[in-house]
């Protein structure tokens, strides 16, 4: 992938305005639309095993998310939409990854399995009506059969050539995506007058049609990839008009293993 992402400032000869660059996302979820009322013929080695199921629906996640992201944008809200477009980043350089290895599946099946046999855990320990310990039994079970955890995203990030750039874009949302010193801080400005700090409720995020851009390149991402698992790649020609509208070229691929393990035994 690129080791760019288009996250500057919109004034210029791509896009005229934000009204425009909306419009085009909207363009380009109007293709996906439009291809969901087809049959999806995925490629055998993107069977369930492979990981297709899955990479098809983190990139349907990532389109409806952008459609709601379009909405905030409008309404000058993109501190809201923040949230959105990482869970955006995540779904579709999720998706990437599994793209580079289907036998990555393995790796969501389990780490759904584990979420859910934690779950199981609170529900008993709660008490909860019609759970007990047979029910993580079961899902021990099933955990025992399977041999690759999930790695973190970070991870995932850099098996992708390019995207240890695009972590850093996610790393920034996450500081308006949670409870902490980023969003504690947002809501507040200095004042002359004791005790120095004065609410402010209406503050805007700065860059509006930079994040705006980040979302719309994930958008473009997330459709090729699902593109590539396409066995009649139905949008091949539509996706490369958008990647050379916004100026940025996606080819997917991995990092070699022997780079990833000098990085491992740097950061040791």
């Amino acid at each position: 992938m690129s080791d760019q992402i288009y996250n500057a400032a919109v004034m210029h000869e791509r896009f005229s305005d934000l009204s425009e660059m909306r419009s085009y996302a909207r363009k380009m979820i109007g293709h996906w639309d439009r291809s969901r009322e087809k049959p999806f013929n995925m490629k055998s080695e993107f069977d369930i095993r492979g990981g297709g199921p899955f990479i098809w629906s983190f990139v349907n996640h990532a389109v409806n998310l952008m459609r709601t992201v379009i909405e905030l944008s409008e309404k000058d809200r993109m501190l809201q939409a923040m949230p959105l477009i990482r869970l955006m980043v995540e779904n579709a350089m999720t998706a990437i990854w599994l793209y580079l290895e289907p036998s990555n599946a393995t790796a969501i099946i389990k780490e759904g399995f584990r979420q859910r046999r934690a779950a199981f855990e609170n529900l008993v320990e709660t008490e909860a009506e019609g759970f007990d310990h047979s029910d993580i039994d079961e899902i021990d079970g099933i955990l025992a059969t399977l041999d690759i955890n999930l790695p973190s995203f970070e991870q995932r990030c850099r098996h992708i050539v390019g995207g240890l750039q695009i972590y850093i874009h996610w790393r920034l949302l996450s500081t308006y995506s949670h409870a902490g010193m980023g969003l504690g801080d947002f809501y507040l400005e200095e004042i002359t007058d004791r005790p120095g700090l004065a609410f402010a409720p209406d503050a805007k995020i700065q860059g509006h049609e930079s994040w705006l851009g980040t979302a719309l390149c994930m958008l473009v991402a997330a459709m090729k990839v699902c593109n590539l698992i396409d066995g009649k790649g139905s949008l091949k020609s539509q996706i490369e008009q958008a990647e050379r509208k916004i100026g940025v070229p996606m080819e997917f691929a991995k990092v070699p293993a022997a780079d990833n393990k000098k990085k491992s035994a740097q950061a040791g």
